[in-house]
């Protein structure tokens, strides 16, 4: 480990008492870090304490574990992110949360990522004068319920991926703005973070913007493989051949289909045209994209096909389905 790697880890404690990994333990409430390959190194940024460090270094990517609650983000590229010694290519948009118990580790090539650690204190503190109704959300009861102490031992994830391929512009104007109250020393900023954080949180749980999943470590195998299933599908729109499947996911294609259809109903290609036709209406609903645009961005062969596609299935054309359902939003 060189100097500044070593500078940056002397502002946060690394403790290693009753795991096998380190666990890494920052010194703040809620920190922000941000990590950005160049050529063969990684451009570290550490956001905290009213301030902005950052410096060059090799990459490190040492197994841990935090003593807070990380919320992960792909800005750009791709990243690996192992967990729980299990390999997943994140790409732009997508992400997880992370509660203290999961043990994991990044790999960038030609990624650029953002982590935003807060500590289950900070959380409740936050939370406090919500409603019952308020924290009933996925997000805010996923972590109410890693916060409590019968979820103590629980090693559960949850991760999110863009509902439709285009920028959710929202979720990255919050983050901007964490970063900005962070670092600055004016007055207030502590609440600003505060509310930020929440809003953070919300549109997380915008189901136009992010599709959920929450993963258990813990559970059976078959119940983990039909989750790692709908996240792979999922996170491409819907457009996936089973042959794409078994490759990603290391097992037979025949086999994942009988997990999904006693657990779902559906086989494989019904489901993934259930996505993609979702993405489609979603699409339509909640942008001007054009017919043309929007085919291309699910991958259709060409707009003509998209057109027959949709009004097969859904009984109208993609134009009139726009006029009858966009103006509800």
């Amino acid at each position: 480990m060189d100097k500044q790697t070593e500078q940056f880890f002397k502002k946060i404690e690394i403790q290693t008492v009753g795991s096998a990994f380190p666990s890494i333990q920052n010194n703040a409430d809620i920190a922000m870090f941000i990590k950005q390959s160049i050529d063969d190194d990684i451009l570290y940024t550490d956001i905290q304490d009213k301030r902005i460090d950052a410096f060059v270094s090799e990459n490190n990517n040492q197994p841990h574990q935090n003593t807070a609650f990380e919320l992960f983000y792909v800005l750009e590229g791709t990243v690996i992110k192992t967990i729980e010694e299990k390999e997943y290519i994140l790409r732009k948009g997508e992400g997880c949360i992370l509660n203290r118990r999961i043990t994991h580790s990044d790999d960038l090539k030609d990624g650029f990522m953002l982590v935003l650690n807060f500590t289950e204190d900070y959380f409740r503190k936050i939370t406090h004068d919500l409603s019952t109704e308020q924290l009933q959300g996925p997000v805010f009861s996923f972590l109410h319920n890693n916060c409590t102490e019968s979820g103590n031992w629980k090693k559960s994830y949850m991760e999110f991926h863009p509902t439709v391929p285009v920028v959710d512009r929202r979720f990255q104007t919050i983050l901007d703005s964490l970063q900005q109250e962070l670092a600055t020393r004016k007055l207030g900023a502590d609440f600003f973070l505060q509310g930020l954080l929440l809003r953070l949180l919300s549109c997380l749980e915008n189901p136009h913007s992010f599709r959920l999943n929450v993963i258990d470590i813990n559970s059976s195998k078959e119940d983990f493989l039909v989750d790692r299933l709908i996240s792979f599908i999922e996170s491409n729109y819907g457009k996936v051949s089973r042959k794409e499947i078994s490759k990603a996911l290391h097992y037979n294609d025949e086999y994942l289909n009988r997990l999904l259809k006693r657990s779902h109903g559906l086989t494989i290609s019904t489901y993934a045209r259930n996505v993609r036709l979702n993405r489609a209406k979603e699409l339509l609903m909640t942008t001007d994209l054009t017919v043309a645009e929007i085919a291309r961005l699910l991958d259709f062969s060409s707009e003509n096909y998209f057109y027959h596609f949709f009004s097969k299935v859904v009984g109208i054309s993609p134009k009139k389905y726009r006029e009858a359902h966009s103006k509800s939003l």
